[in-house]
């Protein structure tokens, strides 16, 4: 007890002999915990600093690895609608990526240059990453215009298919247009019609006429059916069979282009030379019993 007494009184001689008092203590201490605190916080604003700095570098990386993904991307009318959404998306993702990053830099510089803090290493880095993010912008630009470029080129392409398919499927309409009115008149040449009956049945039909007892009998004279003539392709067909023990042909046809010839007791005609035979009359009138 009486040591510690001896000691406490020993510090305070000490102290004394020194010039020391408490209120010199007490200033002392709080210019230490002062420049404690300044420390400290010089501390943590350095720390936001590259805190700040890593984020926006690795936001770049993140851009750059984007801006590879939509390179690598076919434009063109081969991709599927959500091909093109997606790579819509990208670009709205890297604008505004750029710009958050560009943002968030320029309040950085703003912090820094308000405060006390000063770094050549500090102010090297934030100009390095200013110049990061303008070529990342200069490349995003570039990329959008090769995009809205190909885009443009696939839409004239486009249109200039749209047009020859246009150009193709009215020249194939008209092809067959043609076709159909040559077949038409390629039928219409080489169409014949035919008629056999009895000389009543013909008379009826006013295929065959005659004025009076001696006049000559005329055929195909103005207003006989023609409802009642059989209509066929003059190069097919080759015979007709009559039906009738006896047969005689009315109009004019030359001889030597058709026989008749008997087929189980009834008669056939036969066309020899299709063209001689038609080239007199394409109607073809046979009287039969």
């Amino acid at each position: 007890m009486k040591t510690n007494i001896y000691l406490t009184i020993f510090a305070a001689l000490f102290l004394a002999s020194c010039g020391f008092h408490s209120s010199d203590y007490k200033t002392l201490k709080e210019q230490n915990d002062s420049l404690l605190r300044e420390k400290q916080a010089m501390q943590e604003e350095i720390d936001g600093y590259f805190s700040t700095m890593n984020q926006i570098e690795q936001n770049i990386e993140k851009i750059k690895n984007t801006e590879n993904v939509v390179s690598l991307q076919p434009v063109g009318e081969e991709i599927d609608n959500d091909a093109r959404i997606k790579i819509n998306q990208d670009l709205a993702y890297l604008n505004e990526m750029l710009q958050a990053n560009k943002d968030e830099l320029a309040r950085l510089k703003k912090q820094i240059k308000k405060s006390k803090f000063r770094s050549d290493e500090l102010e090297r880095s934030i100009e390095r990453l200013t110049k990061a993010l303008e070529e990342e912008t200069s490349k995003v630009a570039s990329l959008e215009a090769q995009i809205m470029q190909k885009d443009s080129l696939i839409a004239q392409l486009g249109n200039q298919v749209e047009t020859q398919t246009k150009d193709i499927e009215t020249l194939k309409s008209d092809n067959e247009n043609k076709q159909t009115r040559l077949n038409e008149q390629d039928e219409t040449i080489h169409t014949a019609w035919y008629v056999f009956g009895t000389r009543k049945e013909l008379k009826e039909q006013k295929i065959i006429t005659s004025d009076g007892l001696f006049s000559s009998q005329r055929v195909l004279q103005s207003d006989f059916n023609k409802n009642y003539f059989v209509r066929i392709d003059a190069r097919k067909t080759k015979s007709i069979p009559l039906y009738s023990t006896r047969a005689k042909i009315l109009t004019s046809h030359p001889k030597s282009s058709y026989t008749l010839e008997k087929e189980n007791g009834n008669f056939v005609l036969l066309i020899v030379d299709t063209e001689e035979f038609w080239s007199v009359s394409k109607y073809l009138v046979i009287e039969v019993e």
